[in-house]
């Protein structure tokens, strides 16, 4: 995989970036990853950062489920009657174990089989494991389809779920997406050094009107949206002030491994500032990560 032009708009670059590097595009404004040399995608998710770790019955699952829960019961009040759910790029399968608790009759799509294996197993839930190529899904009529922190890693995004939605979105259906934001306060705190960027294996990052605008573009229209995450907002303005006393290493991994106890402490430390600090964010729509829920016009 390489990418040199707009995986938008296709605009090339003016000066070419530096590889690795973020790019504004001078004609749609995405901001997006210049990526000038073949990038190994299988390779790409096989580092620790990425790897499968069975936090069930944790802390962290608690906070997960929390948040899907919430975002099931928001997609549910402005459209009543949802049933069925279409949860692509599922990971573990951990948003459609809620959803199923809750009702929903959910399948999922994930291109790593071990994570696909982890959903069927510990799950129970139906997770298939492809590479999405276009057309239906199975009777390709879902109420609601969500990509929660999938967007910012397709290459030619816009492309891929216009495809998706007009094949698999039923009529009247919702559309659920969630992204890191760009221009969010923990970004700029933490600068180059924010988590959320996550280069290469982020391709575009977005902002809530960026997002809002190039949807509208294909027909979808925004009808609510939400701000603040309990779980990657919240942690990722932890590790944006901890980023400023001159915590350098990589958050989410750290919490994977052994957990320190000085790495407890400063979190324990950092944690009540770091959310009041995310939750004045949302104020301003500035939060670390927003979710916009779409329908399609007319």
């Amino acid at each position: 995989m390489r990418q040199i032009t707009c995986p938008v708009c296709s605009t090339d670059p003016l000066n070419p970036p530096e590889s690795y590097s973020i790019h504004v595009c001078a004609s749609c404004g995405l901001r997006w990853t210049y990526l000038p040399e073949e990038v190994n995608t299988e390779a790409l998710y096989a580092d620790e950062v990425y790897a499968v770790v069975d936090n069930r019955k944790s802390v962290f699952e608690r906070i997960i489920f929390s948040e899907a829960k919430k975002v099931l019961a928001k997609a549910r009040k402005i459209h009543p009657k949802t049933k069925s759910l279409l949860d692509f790029g599922s990971g573990k399968g951990q948003f459609l174990a809620v959803a199923k608790d809750a009702g929903w009759q959910g399948v999922g799509i994930e291109t790593a089989a071990e994570r696909a294996d982890f959903a069927r197993k510990n799950y129970q839930v139906d997770v298939r494991q492809e590479f999405y190529a276009g057309g239906k899904i199975g009777d390709g009529s879902f109420d609601l389809i969500t990509l929660n922190h999938v967007l910012e890693h397709l290459p030619e995004p816009l492309t891929l779920v216009s495809e998706l939605l007009d094949k698999n979105l039923a009529p009247g259906g919702l559309v659920y997406i969630e992204v890191p934001r760009a221009n969010s306060w923990q970004a700029i705190i933490a600068g180059k050094k924010w988590m959320h960027w996550d280069i290469p294996k982020h391709l575009t990052h977005w902002t809530k009107s960026g997002l809002e605008k190039e949807f509208s573009k294909i027909g979808y229209r925004e009808v609510a949206s939400r701000g603040l995450s309990v779980h990657l907002g919240i942690l990722g303005m932890v590790q944006a002030l901890l980023f400023t006393f001159g915590y350098k290493k990589n958050l989410i991994l750290q919490l994977k491994q052994r957990k320190s106890p000085k790495l407890l402490f400063l979190i324990g430390i950092v944690l009540p500032f770091a959310s009041t600090i995310e939750l004045v964010s949302t104020v301003f729509d500035k939060s670390g990560v927003f979710g916009v829920y779409l329908k399609k016009n007319g």
